[in-house]
């Protein structure tokens, strides 16, 4: 098979273009502190820094959290028991759920 130049410098055009689309694409980063309350009444924080959970904070003491899973849409995280989700609803908003063994809760959680 014999390619002209008149394809390849055709195709160049193209690929500039679709190379530029994806670049253009939104960044969607989850990196700052998220801040809220657990059923509407006990304070929380979770800070998160280059796509993992660093800390959270409940009633005023500080954990570092090992190991969490940050994707665009959801942030995952678990310790001493509990498992909270984050899942995005805006750019600077975010729906929390907790499952631990002494029971559940939500918070609406404000990037700061």
């Amino acid at each position: 098979m014999k390619i002209s130049r008149r394809m390849v410098f055709a195709s160049i055009p193209l690929s500039l273009l679709f190379a530029s689309s994806l670049q253009a694409a939104p960044k969607s980063s989850w990196d700052g502190t998220w801040s809220g309350s657990w059923g509407g009444r006990d304070p929380t924080s979770i800070t998160i820094a280059g796509k993992r959970v660093v800390s959270y904070a409940y009633q005023g003491a500080s954990t570092p959290v090992a190991k969490s899973k940050v994707t665009p849409k959801s942030v995952t995280y678990r310790g001493n028991g509990t498992t909270v989700t984050l899942t995005r609803t805006s750019k600077t908003t975010a729906f929390a759920t907790l499952h631990s063994s002494q029971g559940d809760a939500t918070a609406e959680l404000t990037r700061q």
